[in-house]
């Protein structure tokens, strides 16, 4: 019995002692989670949603672009990159370049194609003028063989005459037709004549071919076919140089940069999934706000133009203002993320445009492109 009664004593006084500790350890417990919680509440008290709910997707109006491969190439390796992330470009700046060491080549080989071409051409435009003087000289020469005829004819006839009115009128004794007709084909002289004659007209005959043949000819054709050959050249050289000039990629759009995933040496190709960079367009930040059909009934186009309230994903006092500008007609498939294509989920909505008034409100985190949020639209 006396054990037992000193027993309870010391376990009254341990009992108050752990009682003691547990209080003042709460005590400072509550206290440093009150001045925590003190530091991160928003001013904004929180407020809870009514009427319908749906979620989004903070965008930009353009959408954002990822850049990757040029058009012209199915691979290629990173030669520079002239920007870094979070720097503001505008449309036309170089964002990164590719080797075009191929593609210079082939540069090359059009280019001496093109002289050649060229020299081609001058042949052709150097052949037409010639070919018009060759005509001139070809007519020259046709009329020498036209008065060649005229003179050995007129040579003939003369002889002829002249041994005629001999044999008719002065020869004794007088020559029947018969016998003059004889003394003419026997006699050198008028047979030379003849011969002169009939070789100037074969000549005169050949020469007026000639001259036939160079006016069926029109030189103007050899000068069309360089000229078609010379641009098909041309046409290959701006080809070969404007593959050059894509091979340095441009912001499309003024923006922000985001997200580079490549630098010197990088090789890209046609599987390359991820992008080489982000680019965030200037413009308003919008809200896709996706109504699944269980709920397209409450959405009515009178919404259109009213101002909608837009709350955090996860922390509903963080709010802001937007206007609803546009419901689509249509039931599309949710844009495409991660995580639908993993899941394989094919739900249709309607998308919901919302323009919001001020993306960076004082005292409030700013919305972010791709940031998760819930929209009110009060009905």
């Amino acid at each position: 019995m006396v054990l037992r009664f000193r027993v309870r004593p010391a376990m009254a006084l341990l009992g108050a002692a752990l009682l003691a500790v547990s209080l003042f350890g709460a005590k400072a417990l509550t206290q440093g989670q009150g001045e925590t919680s003190a530091s991160n509440r928003f001013s904004t008290p929180a407020v809870r949603p009514t009427g319908l709910i749906v979620l989004g997707t903070v965008d930009t109006d353009p959408p954002p672009v990822a850049y990757g491969l040029p058009p012209v190439l199915q691979s290629g390796t990173i030669a520079e990159v002239f920007v870094k992330e979070q720097q503001i470009v505008r449309a036309g700046d170089r964002l990164y370049a590719f080797d075009t060491s191929l593609l210079q080549r082939d540069l090359e080989i059009a280019k001496a194609e093109l002289e050649l071409a060229q020299t081609r051409l001058d042949e052709a435009k150097v052949a037409a003028d010639q070919h018009a003087k060759s005509v001139a000289i070809m007519e020259k020469v046709v009329a020498s063989a036209e008065e060649k005829v005229r003179i050995h004819s007129r040579l003939y006839n003369l002889i002829r005459d002249n041994l005629e009115n001999f044999w008719r009128n002065q020869a004794q004794p007088k020559l029947s037709e018969e016998e003059i007709r004889k003394k003419l084909q026997d006699d050198d002289k008028l047979f030379e004549a003849n011969a002169k004659y009939v070789i100037a007209l074969n000549e005169l005959g050949v020469e007026q071919a000639r001259l036939a043949q160079l006016r069926a000819l029109d030189p103007q054709v050899k000068v069309r076919q360089a000229l078609a050959a010379m641009k098909r050249v041309e046409a290959e050289v701006s080809k070969a140089q404007t593959a050059i000039d894509l091979c340095t990629v441009r912001a499309k759009s003024a923006g922000t940069v985001e997200r580079i995933t490549i630098s010197p040496g990088t090789t890209m190709g046609i599987s390359t999934r991820e992008p080489a960079l982000w680019l965030i367009p200037e413009g308003k930040r919008i809200v896709r706000a996706e109504i699944e059909a269980d709920f397209a009934h409450r959405v009515t186009p009178d919404l259109i133009g009213k101002t909608v309230t837009i709350y955090d994903h996860t922390d509903p006092r963080l709010t802001y203002s937007g206007t609803l500008r546009r419901i689509s007609g249509t039931f599309l498939p949710k844009r495409s993320n991660g995580e639908s294509l993993l899941s394989g989920n094919d739900t249709r909505v309607l998308e919901a445009i919302i323009e919001v008034e001020d993306p960076a409100p004082a005292k409030k985190p700013p919305l972010r492109v791709g940031q998760r949020v819930r929209v009110a639209l009060g009905q």
